[in-house]
């Protein structure tokens, strides 16, 4: 687990591209538009002013997915699949 600016910082540093993903109803999530954004990492750093629960899918070699649980300030890996998160890693 990381907190939330060390991750966003270290995605930032590495260029890695990204998929976001808010809580919508019923452990589903929907996807945030993020591609129009002219700084896509100050856009993710906002939405976490404005929502609890964000997915971050990495676009990159191997697929990875965290959760960022802004009222504690965790960035932590899960598996997502489906729209659902299916699993948390401890």
């Amino acid at each position: 687990m990381k907190n939330i600016a060390e991750f966003i910082a270290q995605i930032e540093n590495k260029k890695c591209s990204y998929n976001a993903w808010v809580y919508a109803k019923e452990g589903c999530y929907k996807q945030l538009n993020s591609g129009n954004a002219i700084n896509c990492y100050s856009y993710l750093r906002e939405m976490t002013e404005y929502h609890l629960q964000i997915i971050v899918e990495l676009d990159n070699n191997k697929l990875e997915n965290y959760l960022l649980l802004s009222e504690i300030n965790v960035a932590t890996h899960i598996a997502f699949n489906d729209q659902k998160v299916t699993a948390i890693a401890a």
